[in-house]
């Protein structure tokens, strides 16, 4: 049997814009009832494809520590929370260019 294929999906945007919660739903069939900051989480899945999931933390606090996911990344999903407007801006005017940038 061939071994699983591995790829490493990173998610960014805004601190408390969901990011955590939809990796938890996604991997643990589970929504968390409480906010729980994120310092930086890695889940990861075994399935066909070995799927490794990094959760990272949008606050202004972090953007130093955040580059350290991006290495060898193959998707990077960018989250914003419909209830926030400027985590919807910050797509283009934030996210996108460290993205471009680290992604280079």
């Amino acid at each position: 049997m061939a071994s699983a294929v591995r790829k490493k999906l990173v998610i960014v945007g805004d601190g408390a814009c969901g990011k955590t919660c939809l990796l938890i739903v996604f991997s643990k069939d589970q929504f968390p009832k409480v906010y729980v900051p994120t310092v930086f989480e890695n889940y990861v899945a075994d399935i066909e494809v070995e799927l490794a999931l990094w959760d990272t933390a949008g606050q202004e606090d972090y953007d130093r520590l955040r580059p350290l996911s991006y290495p060898d990344t193959d998707v990077v999903l960018l989250c914003y929370s419909i209830d926030s407007p400027d985590s919807f801006e910050n797509i283009p005017e934030k996210w996108l260019p460290e993205v471009d940038t680290m992604s280079s």
